[in-house]
């Protein structure tokens, strides 16, 4: 690049810029891997093992084997991966292992420029540019059931007038799911009937069955408890000081004292907080020099009861905070968007509009900002389709300044689960000229040489 970058440019040739990067996409490739492969039969044995069939399962089992395809329509976070994966084991199928598809492909692209093999599974999930073309998709049905293969699809929304391969999806009953999980792991023994049924009352009330699963995970001996002990502590109604501190550290975990000070005071100062207060407290303390939570989990619960327990007051300023974090240099930018994606997991739509469509449109610091919460959101396989289908609407425009967001994104946590989807999208943005072809240039760089 040169040394007067063109406006709108972001400048991958920066160290600082790179190190932070890197070191982004480096704790994603850590956690996740590539969300397109195959999965053994063993791994999706482990992962049904706590599995409960809901009332319309049956129902899709008939209409999978007769069509081959069937598309899973509901609401996020009701059990359709691994109701897809439960209705393809069902399935005579001549090899065990179940393809995992795209969730960027089109119904055209399914047709036509996607190989099936005969006597094959193909799984895709949370499909990003769902089709309702029913023509498409029912000719879809037919070339699978002639090779003997199923595919099942699951997208967010109502069904269509593709009615022949679309199947509407619910999630099972919590309690029977809890009591499921108490069986299946084993967890009833040294757990006290007082401490059973409080849990079976809270599970009553959760709204996805992941939290139900890991509600009674908690139950087991050395089970998590970050979030009963985060939870204690928001119900003792704690002074404003120190619920502001808790959630400028959400924001800016790990970061050296003297910065998350002088963090944390801009946030007073905005909240018209004055006077001194403890740096440490029941869910705060200092290892290293760094500020940090306690324990691993109470991080991300606490996000879940700002989100949950307080209003306008304390958000509109916490909100106007955390929008100013990229501009305080790359140690606080980074974690900034750890924290905002952490946030995502409890209000994606808050997210994309207060904070990533705010930071995708502004500054370079802040693009980047942007591109590091979608690379961060992969780390959940239920956000990192949301990633790349905010990074494709981004990138569809070249002229849009969100595509050079788009474009550190692609080349960052997003190329880890999607690899081949964001090297093609790449490219495509390396031929168009203008800002966007440079960072994307610099973004295909860094992907791995096959």
């Amino acid at each position: 690049m040169t040394e007067t970058p063109e406006p709108g440019e972001i400048d991958l040739d920066n160290m600082t810029l790179t190190g932070s990067l890197i070191a982004v996409t480096e704790h994603l490739r850590a956690v996740a891997g590539p969300a397109t492969r195959d999965l053994t039969r063993r791994e999706a044995d482990t992962l049904l093992r706590s599995y409960l069939e809901p009332g319309c399962f049956p129902e899709a089992v008939r209409r999978l084997a007769g069509r081959h395809l069937l598309v899973l329509v509901g609401e996020q976070e009701t059990g359709r991966r691994l109701g897809a994966l439960a209705l393809l084991s069902r399935m005579s199928l001549a090899e065990s292992t179940i393809t995992v598809l795209s969730p960027a492909a089109g119904a055209h692209d399914l047709l036509t420029g996607t190989e099936y093999e005969p006597g094959r599974a193909y799984l895709l999930h949370d499909w990003i540019v769902a089709s309702t073309d029913r023509t498409e998709l029912v000719n879809l049905a037919r070339k699978l059931a002639e090779l003997g293969s199923y595919l099942v699809i699951t997208r967010s929304g109502e069904p269509s007038q593709a009615v022949e391969v679309e199947h509407a999806w619910a999630a099972p009953e919590p309690e029977e799911l809890f009591d499921l999980c108490l069986s299946t792991y084993g967890l009833r023994a040294g757990v006290s009937p007082e401490e059973l049924t409080r849990a079976r009352e809270v599970a009553l009330t959760l709204p996805t069955p992941a939290e139900v699963v890991r509600l009674a995970a908690r139950l087991a001996p050395g089970g998590e408890a970050a979030g009963e002990e985060v939870a204690a502590w928001f119900d003792t109604k704690p002074p404003m000081r120190e619920v502001l501190a808790v959630a400028a550290l959400a924001f800016t975990h790990r970061l050296a004292e003297a910065a998350f000070d002088e963090q944390l005071s801009r946030l007073e100062r905005l909240c018209h907080e004055i006077g001194r207060r403890p740096l440490t407290g029941p869910l705060i303390g200092v290892e290293d020099g760094l500020v940090a939570f306690r324990a691993a989990g109470q991080r991300a619960r606490v996000l879940g009861e700002l989100a949950g327990r307080y209003g306008f007051w304390l958000w509109q300023p916490l909100r106007e905070w955390v929008r100013s974090l990229p501009g305080q240099g790359p140690a606080v930018q980074v974690r900034a968007a750890e924290g905002v994606a952490l946030l995502a997991r409890h209000s994606m739509k808050e997210v994309r509009q207060e904070f990533l469509e705010v930071w995708g449109r502004g500054s370079a610091a802040e693009r980047v900002a942007a591109a590091n919460v979608l690379s961060y959101l992969c780390a959940d396989d239920t956000l990192a389709p949301e990633a790349l289908g905010i990074a494709l609407g981004w990138a569809a425009d070249p002229q849009d300044l969100r595509a050079t967001a788009a474009a550190v994104a692609l080349g960052g946590g997003l190329s880890v689960r999607y690899p081949a989807d964001c090297a093609r999208l790449l490219r495509h943005l390396a031929s168009q000229g203008g800002p966007v072809a440079a960072v994307a240039t610099q973004s295909l760089k860094t992907l791995p040489r096959h």
